[in-house]
């Protein structure tokens, strides 16, 4: 098996019913890491082992796109986004330029975060969609470099920690950090990932498929 690239980074505000406002794209897809933070316990019994506990504490999470506008790093952080304003027809004035205000407690909102890549065995090729239920992210890191002799392109790498969360399917429910389903079309994968970021449809729960 061998999985070949990323696409299409999706976002969504989670509610605390288990729900998502609308959604969006984040950006162009570069790189996507996750890495699971594991309980590591063991209990000790007649000097041997009886219990051990491997669960999954959280998932830290990093996401590398193309470029992160003024309004999605706003609605990632928890910050204010200020769009740009023109004045009244008639009236003199400047532009108002679109900004962001940075303060210092504001506190970054928990979102759902999904993405696919392509899978392929066998010859066949397949599409694994993932999202993430209920995932925060920190401040990323303010970077800049001069121009050299050749282009350097510089990319933004957002950081944060998917939570486990209440999740209901069927009819039971679980603590839930992710979901993964292979799709044999791409446009299923997008589709589903658009269901669950409510991207171009009414709001879902957070457990639907």
């Amino acid at each position: 098996m061998a999985h070949i690239g990323m696409k299409y980074p999706v976002a969504a505000p989670w509610n605390e019913d288990g729900t998502y406002g609308e959604g969006f794209v984040v950006g162009m897809a570069i790189k996507f890491s996750g890495t699971p933070n594991k309980n590591d316990n063991t209990l000790y019994a007649d000097d041997g082992v009886a219990e051990t506990d491997k669960s999954i504490k959280d998932y830290g999470v990093s996401l590398n796109t193309d470029d992160i506008t003024l309004k999605i790093h706003a609605d990632l952080m928890g910050h204010t986004y200020i769009p740009a304003s023109k004045p009244d027809e008639g009236e003199d004035g400047e532009q108002i330029p679109e900004s962001m205000n940075v303060g210092s407690e504001d506190v970054a909102p928990y979102v759902g975060l999904g993405f696919y890549k392509r899978r392929r065995k066998n010859n066949v090729t397949t599409f694994t969609a993932i999202w993430l239920y209920k995932t925060q992210f920190s401040e990323p890191n303010e970077e800049a470099e001069t121009k050299g002799d050749s282009t350097n392109f510089q990319t933004p790498t957002i950081e944060g920690t998917a939570y486990p969360t209440p999740v209901k399917e069927g009819e039971d429910e679980k603590m839930m950090i992710g979901k993964k389903l292979t799709f044999a079309k791409e446009s299923d994968a997008r589709a589903w990932l658009n269901k669950m970021a409510n991207i171009g449809q009414k709001p879902a729960a957070g457990g639907g498929e």
